[in-house]
């Protein structure tokens, strides 16, 4: 499973360089076949396995020791009566509630489709998030403590309203409803509670993780979109001369913010694994709030990189960065992306 080399990245920026284990992957494995290989809809008939990925993932933040709770949120537009439910668990560093914390966040939606099982869509995220929420409790029981706080959330109801895929998707079609009603309902309360005034100074930034598993070192196996050849020549040029091979991870931020601070360091933190065959590609984004883009040629080819829930932080200058393995534009998932062979096969 190659998510678990392209998760020495995540730990290691995590981590700040300590001695980094090699991930479990027979744990990853055993969470995507068991809570993460069937439809996660929020349609009746696909309630039950959602509702088991859920407790899963809640069970598993109790575990390893994190504080645990729901974000219980409704979205008219979908429901009028039903309820729906992120999971957040916060892993409390030494420096928590004062200033000087930098809290870092950790997101997957654990959501998809109803046309889909969803292994690489999102199951991979959520299965890497939960081993390094496992790797953060075993460094903490070898007194390997962390100054700064992390929260790590499951967003539900990402997929509600999704058109990627589809040739004339606009951004008010792609909901993100769990990650928006996250920001607004849930986290600047629990910010001021725990924090008070120090609030804008202790976000340091937010990891996305969404579709991370697929690595394929096959010619011609990445497909990238012509405008990207003039947006992104550095990039271009770089999977060019590699014959177009999937064997990277995107990571996706915007070059005018905070968000080439984070980036960078989960660049460096990279470079010092020393794994050359397993490569970052970056794409740096030159706006600030995709709702401030005036050009609607230039969103319609930027709408590609607004389809996670970074896209929600961005609109309220939460620094973000969002890593991904591109989903439909390589390999098996250009046909299978929210699709029914998003399944098992793609592992």
């Amino acid at each position: 499973m190659v998510t678990s080399v392209f998760l020495h990245y995540v730990f290691n920026f995590l981590f700040s360089l300590h001695c980094v284990k090699s991930a479990d992957t027979k744990y990853m494995e055993t969470s995507i076949r068991n809570y993460f290989s069937n439809t996660r809809h929020h349609d009746p008939e696909y309630q039950e396995y959602k509702y088991a990925a859920k407790e899963y993932i809640h069970g598993e933040f109790l575990r390893h020791g994190l504080t645990t709770e729901y974000h219980t949120f409704q979205e008219q537009s979908v429901s009028n009566t039903e309820n729906f439910q992120s999971v957040i668990g916060i892993a409390k560093g030494t420096n928590f509630g004062k200033a000087n914390d930098l809290i870092i966040g950790l997101g997957a939606h654990y959501d998809t489709v109803k046309e889909t099982k969803g292994v690489d869509d999102n199951g991979a995220g959520v299965a890497a998030m939960l081993e390094v929420v496992r790797q953060l409790t075993d460094r903490n029981r070898n007194g390997v403590k962390r100054k700064n706080t992390m929260i790590f959330v499951a967003f539900d109801l990402k997929e509600y309203g999704s058109c990627f895929g589809t040739s004339d998707c606009k951004l008010p079609d792609v909901q993100l409803a769990g990650s928006r009603h996250f920001l607004k309902e849930w986290l600047l309360p629990w910010l001021l509670s725990n924090y008070g005034k120090a609030v804008p100074a202790v976000i340091h930034g937010v990891i996305i993780l969404d579709t991370v598993m697929n690595y394929n070192t096959s010619a011609r196996s990445q497909t990238i979109p012509d405008a990207f050849r003039t947006a992104f020549p550095e990039t271009y040029a770089s999977v060019d001369s590699d014959n177009f091979q999937g064997d990277f991870l995107n990571l996706i931020y915007r070059k005018p913010t905070n968000d080439t601070y984070l980036a960078a360091e989960f660049l460096s933190s990279g470079r010092d694994l020393g794994k050359p065959k397993y490569e970052i590609e970056s794409l740096p984004l030159n706006f600030v709030k995709f709702s401030e883009i005036p050009s609607s040629d230039e969103k319609n080819i930027l709408i590609n990189f607004m389809r996670s829930d970074h896209g929600n932080f961005w609109e309220i200058d939460l620094p973000a960065i969002w890593l991904t393995d591109s989903a439909d534009f390589r390999g098996d998932m250009i046909q299978c992306y929210h699709q029914e062979c998003d399944n098992l096969q793609v592992m």
